[in-house]
C-alpha cells in the first residue's frame, strides 16, 4: 500500500514549481503545449478511464478490480493468495479523491463560475446543465463505491483544498441520503441541449438519456441496499428511481470498453501476459455446470482435457500443488478466465440491464412495486434473458435454459434464485457491487468462513480498513469515526449490513 506525504490526499496540487536559475526568453515553468484552462471533456474521459483501471492501479481502484472479484469468489488465486485469504487489510482510497473526484469537481466548478462557464472552450463540451449533471452522476457512483467498501468516509468536507486538510468522516447513512438526492437531482437536470461527444464520453458514447437512466438505476440499487436497515425509506426512494426511468435494454449498459492496445487493455489480459495469477473459481464452474448454463464457455476456458474445472476458492500452500493453471497456449488442469471476457479489448460492464431487472424482481418480491411474485417472476426472467443475450447466447439456447425446472422462478426460493442469477450475471463486472450484495443478503452461498484465511473468524470481510494515512495524518477524525462506526477491522459491519 502506498503512503503519502503530509500534503492532503484530498487535493490535487499543481506540482512542485522548479525555479530556474536563469531563463532565456519565456517562462520555462509554462508548458506551451498545455492549455491553461480546464477542459471538461478531457476531465470526464480521464475520470472514466481511471475507473477502468488502466493507470496501473487496477488491483484496488478499478471497478472490475481483482480484489472485488475475489471477495465475490468469481476467481481463485493460483499462487499468491494474499487477497483471497484476506491478509491484506488496509486499502487506500486516496486515488479516488486526488484523481476522478477532483477532476469531476473541476467540471462542476468551471460550469458554475460566471467568469468561465460561457467561454467557448467550456461550452464546446455541452450545455452547462448537462456537464454538471454528468459530473454529479459519475461522482455519486464513485462515492457509492467508496462508502460501500469502507463505510463512513470523508464526503461533505472532502475536496475543499487548503480550506480543510483534515476532513471529517460522514456517517454512511448520511452519505447514502446525500447521494440519492444527488442522483435524483442530476437526472432531472439534463436540459436536452448539447452534450459531450463520444470521444469524451467513453462510457455512454455521448448519450445523455443513458446517463439519466444510469443515475436512476444507481438510485434504485442504493434504495434496495436499505432493505434491512430502513425498508420504509428504501421503498420510498425506490419509487423515485423508477419514476425517473431505469435502464431499458442491454444497449443502455454502463460499459467500459478496453482497447486492443497495451496502454488501455483489459487488466486480466495484462495479468495473463506472463503471470496467470487467477483461475475461475470452482463455485462459478460448478454452479454453471449444474444449471447447464451456456455462459460457462464464455466465462471459463477449457482445460488441457477439454473440460471445465474450477479452482476451489482459498486453496493455498501445498494444496495448490495439485493444480496447474497452465497458460493460454498450453492449458493446465484448471480453467483460466475465458477469452471472451479477458481478451485485450474485452469490455467490462459496471452496471447492467440484467442487474436492474433482478433489482426489479427483488423489489416486486418485497412488495416495493405492485404485482408481487407474478411480476417478480417476469422481471427475473427478463434479467436472465438479458444476461444471456449480453454474453452472446442464441435465442434457442436461451429458451432451453429458461425452460429448466432449476431455472424457472419459484416464489418459495425467490431470493436465492434472484441473487444467484444476479451473481452469475455480474461475473467480472463490478466485483465491489457483487460483494456488497452478498453482505446485504448472504446470497448466493459463498464459501464463508474461508479455511486458512486471516480475517476475524476467517469470514469474508464486511468492509476494508482505512488507509494508514488516516490514523497518521487525520488522527482526530479517524478516532472519531472508529468510536462511532466500530473498530477499524474487516469484521465491522457498515450501516446497511444487517443480515
Amino acid at each position: 500500500m502506498k503512503r503519502i506525504s503530509n500534503i492532503s490526499k484530498y487535493i490535487v496540487g499543481a506540482g512542485m514549481i522548479i525555479l530556474a536559475s536563469c531563463k532565456t526568453g519565456g517562462d520555462v515553468n509554462v508548458n506551451p503545449n498545455q492549455s491553461p484552462n480546464a477542459l471538461p471533456g478531457f476531465l470526464l474521459s480521464s475520470s472514466i478511464q481511471y475507473l477502468g483501471g488502466v493507470s496501473g492501479a487496477g488491483a484496488t481502484t478499478n471497478i472490475n478490480a481483482f480484489t472485488g472479484n475475489l471477495y465475490s469468489q468469481y476467481l481463485a488465486e493460483t499462487f499468491y493468495t494474499n487477497e483471497s485469504l484476506f491478509s491484506l487489510k488496509q486499502y487506500d482510497y486516496q486515488g479516488y479523491y486526488t484523481g476522478p473526484l477532483k477532476d469531476l469537481k473541476t467540471i462542476i466548478d468551471v460550469n458554475t463560475d460566471p467568469t468561465k462557464k460561457d467561454q467557448e472552450i467550456v461550452k464546446r463540451y455541452g450545455s452547462t446543465k448537462n456537464q454538471i449533471a454528468t459530473a454529479r452522476i459519475l461522482t455519486a457512483f464513485i462515492y457509492l463505491t467508496i462508502t460501500d467498501r469502507w463505510g463512513d468516509i470523508p464526503y461533505s468536507q472532502a475536496l475543499n483544498g487548503k480550506a480543510n486538510f483534515s476532513p471529517a468522516f460522514d456517517a454512511q447513512k448520511d452519505v447514502y441520503t446525500a447521494l440519492m438526492k444527488e442522483l435524483d437531482e442530476a437526472q432531472a437536470q439534463f436540459d436536452g441541449g448539447a452534450f459531450f461527444d463520444p470521444q469524451q464520453d467513453i462510457l455512454f458514447g455521448g448519450d445523455a438519456t443513458k446517463w439519466k437512466h444510469w443515475a436512476n438505476s444507481l438510485h434504485a440499487i442504493m434504495a434496495l441496499r436499505l432493505s434491512k436497515v430502513d425498508p420504509a425509506t428504501g421503498k420510498a426512494e425506490y419509487a423515485k428511481a423508477v419514476a425517473g426511468g431505469l435502464m431499458s435494454s442491454n444497449s443502455e449498459n454502463a460499459v467500459y470498453a478496453y482497447l486492443a492496445a497495451q496502454t488501455n487493455e483489459n487488466p486480466y489480459y495484462t495479468n495473463y501476459r506472463n503471470r496467470y495469477d487467477y483461475a475461475v473459481s470452482s463455485l462459478v464452474v460448478n454452479t454453471l455446470t449444474n444449471l447447464h448454463d451456456p455462459r460457462l464457455s464464455v466465462y471459463a476456458a477449457p482445460t488441457a482435457a477439454g473440460t471445465y474445472v474450477g479452482l476451489p476458492y482459498g486453496t493455498y500452500g501445498d494444496a495448490l500443488g495439485d493444480y496447474n493453471q497452465g497458460t493460454r497456449s498450453k492449458p493446465g488442469n484448471i480453467s483460466l478466465i475465458g477469452t471472451a471476457v479477458s481478451g485485450q479489448a474485452s469490455p467490462t460492464v459496471w452496471t447492467s440491464y440484467a442487474q436492474i431487472m433482478f433489482t426489479q424482481a427483488e423489489a416486486a418480491h418485497l412488495g416495493w412495486i405492485v404485482g408481487g411474485d407474478g411480476v417478480a417472476a417476469d422481471y427475473y426472467k427478463k434479467g436472465v434473458a438479458a444476461s444471456l443475450e449480453q454474453n452472446g447466447v442464441t435465442p434457442a439456447n436461451e429458451n432451453t435454459y429458461l425452460a429448466q425446472a432449476a431455472v424457472q422462478f419459484s416464489a418459495t426460493t425467490a431470493m436465492d434464485q434472484i441473487m444467484t442469477q444476479k451473481w452469475i450475471a455480474g461475473f467480472l463486472g463490478n466485483g465491489w457491487e457483487s460483494w456488497a450484495e452478498y453482505r446485504r443478503t448472504g446470497l448466493p452461498k459463498l464459501l464463508d468462513p474461508v479455511p486458512g484465511s486471516l480475517s476475524p473468524g476467517q469470514k469474508i470481510p464486511r468492509r476494508q480498513q482505512y488507509p494508514q494515512t488516516e490514523s497518521d495524518l487525520n488522527t482526530a477524525n479517524y478516532n472519531a469515526v472508529i468510536a462511532r462506526q466500530g473498530a477499524d477491522a474487516l469484521n465491522t459491519r457498515i450501516y446497511w449490513d444487517k443480515q
